[in-house]
């Protein structure tokens, strides 16, 4: 097949976050040779500034008005390609859109082609099959392509969507390119009319799927209310006047546009009685509705349209750079039950990092997860696909873990992610699946191994029921949940091909307490990474006195216990320390925290210990960055996200002398290690460092440094993908 030189038109005014994320998509396609060329409108948003920045990577372009015909002209002409392709600023291809694009050219006579496009939740269709009345009207509702329609004059033809449209660039110049009456609606829809009358073929793909995102614009808000509707109006009447006039009677043209905006003025007041308008807008209405018909009946009567002059030849194709690896992309899915945001625990936190960072290198990362009670979706966020999902009860395999039964919701929720990732394999095949021990997510995928597993390991649940003795010793609750997921984590560490250790203390305390041996080639050691939280963090005024800060869910596990037995002698002896509290203090109905608050000796020092509970992202980081001393003295860490994390921001850490602890910190360089459950040495720890101004600097400058040169999220994520891809060869050969 021959590989077409694309130049994709994407016009912007006022939305750059959304324009950032469409050429986060366009750098993960999957083909060769296409250029980007973008044309900002009239609002200072920084998009040209931004665009600019990138050194030349993509052609820009001004439109002074705020006409989408005139920018999509503009385009036009910057294009040097023999394919011109349209994508809207919110939308994101999916990587096979050029090719499949390029695919449908092959066919001679086509002229224009153009895929699917899914709407928000990236799950339902905004356009599939799509035709078009000679007033204008979409008819959505096919389920096939309707080539039979696609004739000169036909009084119904073959429809594509601006958001995700492409044209033979000979064939935009001999039609004259958009129609700059249209500065909004129905633009892309003349352009396909005219493209069907001059006999040229009109090609609707099942594939070259873009997902669209409906952000605000000057026209709706971002709940798609529309606020301006002369644009509506006018180039209703518009269309009709211009291609409808063999088919339909002026005053029928008229007609359908007074239907139209009899519709329109109920809308007005539905969105009045809900508060999106306001009462100001009913008169506004019906001055803009006046001024339309107007105005399109005028437009209607002017002979010659409005179409682009013949422009000049354009700058040479320029190749835009898409993120490929070195050694050729993978698609990798991540399954977990927790993602952000709303999630940010350590599992949910690892699994976002690592998606961002094998995004970044230019691989293609979908993360399947719980919706949690929201619709469910497939949304493109930091380089990533992430699928939220509503898992559905089914039956798991009767002899999969005998003679223990697994607990409905485990098999639901691994059932539900195994099915997805085989939606997905069907379309692009897939290279890994990437899987949490805890709550024995893998356990469909080994049931069926269809597909390349990596099982991460972490706290099993024999580990955590050690800072839960209430629950090992509630007879009911093991039988029901705790001995099926302590026999089922077995068969999966058992039987998993690849296992993702973080800390060579995973791996030994995981063999020790499940009597298994764990085979070195089925073992690949990386650590976890993290992204610079730190980045552009104003440093914290020196000068004051020293501050604390615990970071983590308020349970035995996590130690805060020890530490709230440890901090009243360091607050004591330290009048102006501090101590921040930051995780969720509801765990047990909050039992550490009311205990401690209940108490009646604390009145020289509860001043100055603050509980904050749950914290979003961005507070989180204003409290490392104004910390000194963070302290997360946990009985068993598999690895111990919370220490790098405060050595992003440079502070000297205590923690926990158990599982991957020692293996992060730095004993004596970066911070220092208790024994769990030890309130005397984690309170000697924090005295030491509480008079040592300059221990705490040197520590905090050699955890940054080791943060940089070990735990930064694409060196680890390299290290985890470079291991699992040499053992998986290992095991083929």
């Amino acid at each position: 097949m021959r590989q077409r030189a694309f130049s994709v038109v994407i016009c912007t005014d006022g939305r750059l976050p959304f324009l950032k994320a469409t050429l986060r998509g366009l750098e993960g396609l999957e083909y060769r040779g296409f250029e980007l060329c973008i044309v900002c409108g009239p609002t200072d948003d920084g998009a040209r500034a931004w665009l600019e920045s990138l050194g030349g990577a993509i052609k820009v372009g001004h439109c002074p008005v705020r006409n989408l015909s005139q920018a999509r002209n503009i385009g036009i002409a910057m294009a040097a390609g023999e394919i011109v392709a349209f994508l809207d600023d919110d939308a994101i291809p999916e990587p096979e859109w050029l090719a499949d694009l390029n695919a449908a050219y092959e066919a001679p006579g086509v002229v224009a082609a153009g895929g699917i496009v899914y709407e928000p939740s990236g799950l339902a269709f905004q356009a599939r099959y799509v035709t078009i009345d000679r007033l204008g009207y979409a008819h959505p509702h096919w389920m096939v392509a309707a080539p039979q329609l696609n004739y000169p004059f036909s009084t119904e033809f073959p429809h594509l969507l601006g958001a995700n449209c492409s044209f033979r660039r000979d064939a935009l110049l001999a039609l004259g390119g958009f129609d700059e009456e249209y500065e909004y609606f129905l633009d892309e829809t003349d352009l396909i009319t005219r493209v069907n009358d001059s006999g040229g073929l009109i090609a609707q793909l099942p594939r070259a799927a873009v997902h669209h995102k409906y952000a605000p614009s000057a026209l709706r808000n971002a709940n798609r209310v529309t606020r301006h509707w002369r644009p509506f109006v006018k180039n209703r009447i518009y269309f009709g006047l211009r291609n409808g006039a063999r088919h339909h009677t002026p005053w029928e043209i008229l007609a359908s546009a007074i239907a139209e905006i009899e519709e329109m003025r109920r809308e007005v007041e539905r969105n009045i009685a809900i508060g999106e308008l306001k009462l100001a807008d009913r008169a506004r209405f019906e001055e803009e509705a006046l001024s339309g018909v107007v105005d399109g009946l005028a437009a209607g009567r002017v002979p010659q349209r409005k179409l682009m002059r013949a422009p000049r030849p354009p700058a040479p194709l320029r190749p835009f750079p898409t993120r490929t690896p070195p050694t050729g992309r993978l698609c990798l899915a991540l399954v977990t039950q927790d993602y952000p945001p709303g999630q940010n625990g350590g599992i949910a936190r690892n699994v976002f990092e690592l998606a961002r960072a094998w995004a970044a290198l230019g691989h293609h990362v979908h993360v399947f997860t719980r919706n949690r009670g929201a619709p469910p979706s497939l949304d493109f966020e930091d380089g990533a696909w992430v699928h939220r999902i509503e898992p559905t009860e089914g039956p798991p395999p009767p002899d999969l873990v005998a003679p223990e039964a697994i607990p409905q919701p485990i098999w639901d929720h691994s059932r539900a992610m195994f099915e997805e990732v085989a939606k997905l394999d069907a379309r692009r095949r897939v290279d890994f699946v990437y899987a949490p021990l805890w709550d024995c997510e893998p356990v469909a995928f080994l049931a069926e191994p269809r597909f390349p597993l990596v099982c991460a390991l972490q706290t099993t649940m024999d580990f955590w029921l050690d800072s839960q003795p209430e629950r090992r010793d509630d007879a009911e609750w093991m039988r029901a949940r705790g001995a099926p997921l302590l026999a089922l984590e077995r068969w999966i560490l058992a039987r998993a091909p690849l296992l993702h250790a973080n800390s060579r203390a995973i791996v030994e305390d995981i063999a020790r307490r499940y009597d298994l041996v764990l085979p070195a080639e089925r073992l690949v050691f990386a650590p976890h990474g993290l992204s610079d939280w730190a980045e552009g963090a104003p440093a914290r005024a020196p000068g004051e006195a020293v501050r604390f800060l615990f970071v983590g869910r308020l349970e035995s596990r996590k130690g805060i216990d020890t530490l709230l037995a440890a901090v009243p002698e360091v607050l004591r002896r330290f009048p102006g320390a501090r101590l921040d509290i930051v995780g969720d203090d509801s765990i047990d109905d909050g039992k550490y925290k009311a205990g401690f608050l209940a108490r009646d000796d604390l009145e020289d020092i509860a001043a100055r210990i603050t509980f904050h509970g749950r914290v979003e992202e961005e507070v989180l980081r204003a409290h490392y960055r104004d910390c000194d001393v963070l302290l997360a003295p946990s009985r068993y860490e598999s690895f111990g996200l919370v220490y790098v994390e405060g050595m992003i921001f440079g502070k000297a850490v205590i923690g926990g002398r158990a599982g991957g602890g020692p293996e992060v910190i730095e004993e004596g360089v970066t911070g220092l290690t208790v024994a769990p459950g030890d309130a005397d040495a984690l309170a000697a720890a924090m005295l030491r460092l509480a008079a040592d101004a300059d221990l705490r600097r040197a520590m905090g400058e050699a955890g940054r440094r080791r943060y940089e040169g070990r735990f930064r999220d694409e060196i680890a994520a390299r290290e985890l993908l470079e291991g699992a891809r040499a053992h998986a060869s290992e095991h083929t050969t």
